[in-house]
């Protein structure tokens, strides 16, 4: 199976983001009075949005009573995301060698992630790779979130592609993968507390280098 366009998660899966993500988030949990939160913790929290990342810091920190703030602090967190920029974060291990590879295989690639749309064409062109993204999107754009279809689905129309290949790190990728009847690939080491075996992909690699040869192999 060689796919004619591959789009990848962004956060744990083309990036290392989650120092940038937690300074951000702390710094919103801080204005409200709350303590930080560590960051290997933020990792198991990115994947389903800037909200959900809010309302899983307040379960870890086993706060309550603040369901009518957690608006006002995911708009808090969006700002001081986009105000921080990418300082900390840098490319997975591979994730060049692999985009460079498939452009080599003329193979189209394109995002979908659950991270604002700004903030995912930002930090593309901050790792200096937004040049082999043909399709980007991401939160905000008035679709669903992952693991709705919807986003993915709208990526590989817009690549205008027939067979392509997700490629993540969790299981909402999976599901957002299975939903879309689209096979996934998942790479080893991402913003997951299960182990990618368990999950349910159709491949799972160490680095993202390894993905071309996954077909090549069959």
């Amino acid at each position: 199976m060689r796919p004619d366009a591959v789009v990848f998660d962004l956060d744990g899966t083309l990036a290392d983001t989650a120092t940038d993500i937690q300074h951000a988030l702390n710094s919103v949990l801080a204005e409200a009075g709350l303590p930080p939160v560590e960051v290997d913790s933020v990792r198991l929290m990115i994947g389903k949005g800037p909200e959900v990342l809010v309302r899983r810091a307040l379960r870890h920190l086993h706060i309550s009573g603040y369901e009518d703030r957690v608006a006002s602090m995911t708009d808090a967190f969006r700002e001081q995301y986009s105000v921080r920029g990418n300082a900390s974060s840098k490319l997975t291990p591979g994730a060049i060698e692999c985009l460079e590879q498939l452009a080599q295989q003329d193979i189209a690639i394109g995002l979908c992630s659950n991270k604002p749309h700004a903030n995912c064409a930002q930090l593309l062109d901050d790792l200096g790779v937004l040049r082999h993204f043909a399709a980007i999107q991401g939160s905000g754009t008035g679709l669903a979130l992952k693991p709705d279809p919807e986003p993915l689905l709208a990526t590989v129309s817009q690549l205008g592609a027939t067979d392509a290949l997700y490629v993540g790190d969790s299981a909402t990728d999976v599901a957002t993968a299975r939903a879309a009847s689209l096979p996934v690939a998942l790479v080893r080491g991402g913003y997951s507390d299960e182990p990618a075996e368990t999950l349910g992909a159709d491949w799972v690699i160490d680095r993202l280098s390894e993905l071309p040869s996954i077909w090549q192999k069959h």
